[in-house]
């Protein structure tokens, strides 16, 4: 693949917060500990995690009752036992655990913390670092995860409940892994893909061992650790911040007064809560309420008082569940984290929390946006240099890229003649601002007249020029409907497995290498066969 890289501004795509972001604007210095740099790196290193053992035992127990395609996992089990030395830090990315691995983005996390935690351990030879992929397993947002788009179709996996994600049957998946056989199996590499998806979900009991296995498979090799936060010691570790959190409701007043804060330069991604822990206890999960110090939940026929519940998290911990506020506190809670990679979305939420860090005495990480790629397959490239479309004219609207086409490759244009006529108008506003009582206002009704006809006149030039170039218009159609599908950014709703089909761990190797280290680009791939 060809590479060219824009800056992330240039595209569009992303809000104020993350432009200033990246551009370590002043107006976030506030809401983070500091910006991310080899230096604000080094300088972070002498951060303390008490839970280190706990943590590497717990991983290894999850990783001895999952069952691997590949039983060769010496990187992996390196990394797993260094995270109990002091000079070891995590990378961490994490997503909710998406059918198949889909889409392309929650590849793009973690192809990113493997380029950093490469990148860190070459340069800094005193420490070790390690790129770690947090499973979202307790969620239950079932729709959130269920289809994978292929080839321009959906196929959902159907499964019903309210469980946490990570304890569904991995083998209720395999009907829909048989549907989309034939497309898989296409080529050598496709072949392989499908046997790593059948082997996870056909050994496995559950859907989070079945995804720590699927992603062992595809980044073992790189020592990429998987961590499942829902477990019972790791839950304990956390229990005197959910019983904060029910006696105090910190998020709701961390969050708010940052809010207060953030809302005079941006907007919000998130907006306080008061209820954030779920109960998850046979096979559901649900939130918890408060009512008049009663709290409950819609579908557990029990009721506690504050007291009854405090006690209940100290027993059972690992029946409690962070929302999306506390998951990133919990997380860093047990983790000695050095360094969290997230999408815009994620980073721009994450800086609404270090208010909420502080109140709890955690270590806030230093935070890094992930890489984005668009890929361009070869018969679209050559369609945009057809058309002299350059890399950001890409990402711009359908209709400005058609009208910019017209107008550069038609003969009847008005651009040199309405530079004429406003040259004309500044002549004669010196002339008859030299006429003494002349009503010069006069003259700015008939030009805003003239330009308004103008625009008239040349909107239905352009209404002839694309009636004679309806060719033109299906052209750039092909070029958006393939790069930005349903007009969505493409790493949103294509699926990584056509490019596995093609390329295999080429395709990752590639995106690790093209991944962008301390340097926020949008990287445009462009296909050469």
């Amino acid at each position: 693949m060809k590479k060219k890289s824009i800056s992330l501004n240039e595209t569009g795509l992303f809000s104020k917060l993350i432009c200033d972001f990246i551009n370590s604007d002043s107006k976030i210095k506030p809401f983070i500990n500091s910006f991310f740099s080899l230096n604000t790196i080094q300088s972070n290193l002498s951060i303390e995690n008490d839970n280190r053992d706990i943590l590497s035992s717990v991983i290894k127990e999850q990783y001895n009752q999952t069952i691997f395609l590949n039983s060769e996992m010496s990187f992996v089990n390196t990394n797993i036992s260094k995270l109990s030395n002091k000079n070891t830090y995590t990378i961490t990315t994490g997503h909710q655990l998406n059918v198949f691995l889909n889409p392309l983005f929650l590849i793009y996390k973690i192809t990113s913390i493997i380029a950093y935690a490469n990148y860190l351990n070459n340069q800094i030879k005193t420490h070790h670092f390690v790129p770690c992929f947090w499973m979202a397993t307790d969620d239950h947002d079932f729709d959130e995860i269920k289809t994978l788009k292929l080839y321009g179709q959906n196929y959902d996996w159907d499964v019903k409940g309210k469980n946490a994600v990570g304890n569904l049957s991995s083998d209720s998946i395999v009907n829909l892994l048989s549907q989309i056989q034939p497309l898989l199996c296409t080529t050598h590499h496709g072949q392989e893909l499908f046997d790593i998806y059948k082997y996870a979900y056909t050994k496995n009991h559950n859907y989070a061992d079945a995804t720590r296995s699927l992603l062992t498979a595809l980044f073992g090799d790189y020592g990429l650790v998987i961590v499942d936060g829902h477990h019972p010691k790791l839950k304990k570790i956390f229990t005197p911040h959910f019983q904060a959190e029910v006696s105090d409701s910190f998020v709701y007043s961390a969050i708010t007064q940052t809010n207060q804060s953030i809302k005079n330069i941006y907007k919000p991604q998130i907006n306080a809560l008061k209820e954030n822990i779920f109960y998850l206890h046979n096979e559901i999960r649900s939130k918890i309420h408060c009512n008049q110090n009663t709290y409950y939940t819609h579908d557990h026929p029990i009721n506690w008082s504050l007291s009854e519940l405090l006690d209940e998290i100290a027993e059972f911990p690992e029946r409690f569940s962070p929302n999306v506020f506390l998951r990133p506190l919990y997380q860093e809670c047990i983790m000695p984290n050095i360094l969290y990679v997230g999408g815009p979305s994620e980073t721009s939420y994450w800086i609404q929390l270090k208010n909420m860090f502080d109140v709890r005495k955690i270590h806030y990480p230093l935070l890094a946006l992930r890489s984005h790629f668009l890929i361009v397959p070869k018969k679209i490239s050559d369609l945009q240099n057809r058309l002299n479309l350059t890399e950001l004219d890409l990402f711009k609207d359908y209709h400005d890229q058609l009208k910019n086409i017209i107008i550069n490759q038609s003969s009847l244009t008005l651009e040199s003649e309405s530079e004429i006529f406003n040259n004309q108008f500044i002549e004669m506003e010196k002339y008859l601002n030299s006429v003494k009582g002349f009503p010069i206002q006069s003259l700015y009704v008939f030009q805003k007249r003239f330009q308004t006809e103008l625009d008239r006149f040349k909107s239905k030039i352009l209404k002839f020029e694309k009636t004679k170039n309806k060719d033109l218009e299906n052209k750039i159609k092909l070029i958006n409907d393939t790069l930005f599908p349903n007009n969505l950014i493409q790493e949103r709703t294509c699926s990584f497995i056509p490019y596995y089909i093609k390329y295999g761990k080429d395709f990752f190797n590639f995106l690790i290498k093209e991944s962008s280290i301390f340097d926020n680009k949008y990287t445009i791939l462009t296909e050469e066969e």
